[in-house]
């Protein structure tokens, strides 16, 4: 794939026609860049009907006569010619797997493959992913080989491995044993617990369980699969964790391989003076960008969550978690120290254990408690080159100047329950807005989509697109 792209004069950026694809397609035409965006007949009009047609610096305001001028439908990337006119094209698919026969025909167009969910769930084949990682012959911006970590509990090392390696806080996990009527625990667990296990009518979304304890959960369980809500199959590969407490926040980064290569001047020499790591890890470090924050908005949990505490107790009915809607967030600024901190532990886990690593948009998702240090702040299990914070040993080491001087203090700690190693869903909420930390360093509206479509641009100009697909 690296040699293929040395080929490449005029990328075009190749999406999914899913989850964050409007951002990535508004990103390419926002930076000069082709698009093509490839659907199935029930959700081609999402893109018929939201079309991001025009050049970089056009103002649109006769909207019908752009689409005219520049957007394209087909059902064949056969009809798809190079030469032409045309800044989109939109290709209706019997369904997504489709795209796997026409990968020569995608090369011959330079197609860069630009990965979110939808495009490792409905392309992948399986849970490891295996029709992306053998036969489908396109280049893609990101890792190839990372997109199968994201199944959790059917693989062996999934995102939670990873999580491990790093060091990083993740919720604790409880085994249990799987019976025909539901679940066991060997020794009860007194606190809450939540059960995340595949849906038995929905098989890419989650049945989550929430529990004051094991006992509870037991019984919740059993209620759910005599339901038909949960199959035996499900709770097998399912996970039963601690609940932490505190507010959802999906962290969105990018990293630049090409940023990676470049000097900062006096900010890397000082990153790797203040933190001990050698100059390449640091600019590893500073080429791990920091976008923007967003929290999801959950069906039917929301709804619940808007009624009278008395009619809640009374609704019998357990809250499902599906991803509805999303919204921006910004942080606490002294907690930037942490985020950047984990985030990077991960980066690195995931460049030793499976090189390159991450490549480009990727998420942490988090939820953002408030606990003693002891409880959460891990050394990593395996040695990394790089271990910013592992050893600290004092509340300053920790950032902390506003508590009591003791030994164990409590601090806000994000703890990872989710990591998307692709475009994040979230990221349509910063589309047309940008993404508010990327957009101050950039001094322009900058979001997920932007930043993607920038890093094709720049590894073009500088004949850099082979360090940045796989």
């Amino acid at each position: 794939m690296q040699e293929i792209v040395k080929k490449y004069q005029e990328p075009i950026g190749l999406n999914l026609g899913s989850h964050s694809a409007l951002d990535a397609w508004q990103g390419q035409r926002n930076y000069g860049l082709r698009s093509i965006i490839y659907t199935t007949p029930s959700r081609a009009r999402i893109y018929l009907q939201n079309p991001m047609v025009g050049k970089p610096e056009e103002l649109v305001e006769d909207l019908p006569r752009l689409v005219r001028r520049d957007l394209c439908v087909v059902n064949d990337p056969k009809d798809i010619k190079k030469t032409g006119d045309w800044r989109s094209a939109i290709i209706i698919l019997d369904k997504y797997s489709d795209i796997v026969k026409y990968a020569d025909d995608l090369v011959n167009l330079e197609c860069l493959q630009i990965t979110n969910r939808a495009f490792a769930v409905y392309v992948g084949g399986d849970e490891y992913c295996s029709v992306i990682e053998n036969n489908y012959a396109v280049p893609i911006l990101g890792s190839r080989t990372l997109l199968k970590i994201e199944n959790r509990g059917e693989i062996e090392k999934d995102y939670y491995w990873f999580a491990e390696q790093a060091g990083i806080p993740s919720p604790k996990s409880y085994k249990y044993e799987v019976h025909e009527g539901g679940i066991t625990f060997k020794e009860p667990i007194d606190e809450p617990m939540i059960l995340k296990a595949e849906h038995a009518h929905r098989a890419f979304e989650r049945e989550f369980i929430f529990a004051a304890d094991s006992r509870d959960l037991e019984e919740k369980v059993a209620r759910e699969v005599k339901a038909g809500t949960l199959t035996k199959e499900a709770l097998e590969n399912g996970r039963v964790e601690q609940i932490v407490l505190g507010p959802h926040a999906n962290f969105n980064f990018f990293f630049s391989p090409l940023d990676a290569k470049s000097e900062w001047g006096d900010i890397d020499d000082w990153f790797a003076k203040l933190y001990n790591v050698s100059l390449e890890e640091a600019r590893i470090c500073l080429a791990n960008q920091f976008l923007s924050i967003d929290e999801r908005r959950e069906t039917i949990l929301d709804g619940l969550k808007r009624l009278p505490s008395d009619v809640q107790e009374k609704i019998k009915r357990i809250p499902s978690f599906e991803v509805t809607a999303h919204a921006i967030l910004s942080l606490r600024e002294s907690l930037l120290k942490d985020l950047h901190r984990y985030a990077d532990r991960f980066l690195l886990a995931c460049r030793e254990h499976a090189f390159p690593g991450i490549i480009g948009a990727w998420c942490l998702q988090t939820l953002i408690t408030w606990d003693r240090v002891s409880k959460y702040e891990l050394k990593p299990t395996t040695k990394l080159d790089f271990t910013i914070g592992a050893e600290a040993k004092t509340l300053t080491d920790y950032g902390l100047y506003d508590t009591r001087k003791e030994s164990d203090p409590y601090m806000h700690i994000p703890v990872t329950q989710d990591v998307a190693l692709r475009h994040g869903g979230g990221t349509n909420v910063h589309m047309g807005l940008g993404s508010q930390y990327a957009n101050a360093k950039y001094k322009k509206p900058m979001s997920t989509g932007d930043r993607i479509a920038l890093e094709i641009r720049r590894a073009l100009k500088t004949g850099q697109l082979h360090e940045i697909v796989t």
